[in-house]
């Protein structure tokens, strides 16, 4: 599991998702280009994925021709869990850390195979990780030169400001037309209870905070039913955690945060959604706030 990437496990089961829906099984696999189009990913990620749906008897190869001989059940997808302990993930994580200390600090400029020797795999992995972290404009690279780091500018911050507030906005909006039996009430119950949990914890590490802000935003956003929202949040994610692991949280801090985060929680569980909707701005500005503070720290040294 740990060699497979995490665009292949999130492709996989974008692949599955499509399979369920399929009007009758067996049946032929649409084209390699065609699926590649749809699912917006490589023909070789295409095959990689075709690859594990064969080992899982869903589909068949033969030579060419591919068949799909079941629809897929709940047992073959991915879960969040092996999502989250994705190769990729794992490599996220460490990068994001060099530059959150500021072991990779602004201009210092690093390549693809120094990475990939220090945590121990392959650069295509490393690549995958660095592109999506490109996208946040903390890393870049030109063509034919090693990738180099960017300073957090406030430009960058109130361009992320706005995005969560396009998102997340348009989540909670989105709430108001979610029927009781909808799955979501029991997610934002359990989130609920997991907030509560850390508020009990005496020692409150950032790593609990990164992952609940995590779980809080994503929960939010799967209200919009929408997989290129939530995709193209997951760069904005990559900065807000960037963000967290240079600002020095301390217990007080992260209470404030897990604060914020239940009163919009209770709001919304309460159907109390345009109070819900001025939380969130609210905690969106404070966000604000830290990242600028950051970035004029910074800029003072």
């Amino acid at each position: 599991m740990s060699k497979l990437s995490k665009l292949i496990l999130n492709t996989t089961n974008e692949m599955l998702e499509f399979l369920v829906k399929l009007p009758s099984v067996p049946c032929g696999l649409p084209p390699e280009e065609k699926l590649a189009d749809d699912l917006g990913v490589s023909r070789t990620t295409i095959r990689k994925v075709v690859d594990l749906l064969s080992e899982k008897g869903i589909v068949l190869k033969d030579g060419s021709n591919k068949m799909v001989l079941r629809r897929p059940v709940k047992n073959d997808f991915y879960t969040s869990k092996e999502l989250d302990n994705s190769k990729a993930d794992k490599i996220e994580k460490l990068i994001l850390k060099k530059l959150s200390t500021y072991e990779l600090k602004p201009k210092d400029r690093f390549a693809e195979l120094e990475l990939a020797k220090a945590f121990d795999c392959n650069t295509v992995t490393v690549r995958e990780v660095l592109l999506k972290i490109e996208q946040t404009g903390i890393i870049k690279k030109s063509p034919r030169q090693k990738w180099e780091v960017v300073s957090l500018t406030m430009d960058m911050i109130e361009e992320v400001v706005s995005a969560r507030k396009l998102y997340e906005g348009y989540a909670l909006s989105k709430f108001q037309n979610m029927s009781d039996e909808d799955v979501i009430w029991q997610q934002l119950e359990k989130l609920k209870s997991n907030h509560l949990q850390i508020l009990l914890e005496k020692n409150r590490s950032i790593h609990a905070l990164a992952e609940i802000e995590r779980a809080f935003h994503y929960t939010l956003l799967r209200a919009c039913g929408n997989r290129y929202i939530e995709k193209s949040y997951n760069s904005l994610f990559t900065l807000i955690t960037y963000h967290l692991w240079q600002i020095e949280y301390d217990h007080t801090k992260i209470e404030r945060v897990i604060k914020q985060h239940l009163e919009i929680i209770n709001n919304l569980l309460n159907r109390q959604f345009d109070k819900a909707k001025a939380l969130l701005q609210y905690h969106i500005e404070d966000a604000k706030a830290s990242m600028t503070d950051l970035v004029f720290s910074k800029n003072a040294h």
